[in-house]
């Protein structure tokens, strides 16, 4: 078994390659602001949710999230509706065209990252590949059913 500081240290390293590469590909996404694409990433990622949760997860005052749901209301990216546990509040979720956008940018980060990609070899392809189907089995982990 892997040393604790061992597994921290690799976490260190995932979590910061992986928050570099991530603004090395939005930085070729031509029209969609950062912060639109981080808040269209995170309904996509979460489904309907209420504008304190969404400040929480993007670790912003809910003032700040508020604004920056309106404007993507005003783009027609997002949508509120009621909160059917509570009549008070509402759920924010991406429309038809926030997913259609959300796509796009992804798309556009991806090319910017596939030009990069193209000059490694293959073996650096396939371990990158596999790299990635661990990173989705570490996102979907539960923590509450495993050992520790």
């Amino acid at each position: 078994m892997i040393a604790t500081t061992a597994l921290t240290q690799l976490g260190v390293d995932v979590v910061v390659a992986a928050a570099r590469l991530a603004r090395l590909a939005s930085r070729d996404v031509s029209a969609l602001p950062h912060a639109a694409m981080r808040l269209l990433g995170r309904l996509d990622e979460l489904g309907p949710t209420r504008i304190s949760e969404l400040a929480k997860a993007d670790r912003c005052s809910q003032p700040t999230m508020s604004n920056l749901v309106q404007r993507q209301e005003e783009s027609g990216w997002v949508r509120r509706e009621p909160d059917p546990a509570d009549s008070r509040a509402s759920l924010i979720s991406l429309t038809d065209a926030g997913r259609a956008e959300l796509d796009r940018a992804r798309q556009e980060a991806g090319t910017a990252i596939a030009a990069r990609l193209r000059h490694l070899p293959p073996t650096d392809l396939a371990t990158l590949e596999a790299a990635v189907t661990v990173m989705h089995s570490i996102l979907t982990l539960d923590l509450e059913d495993s050992p520790r």
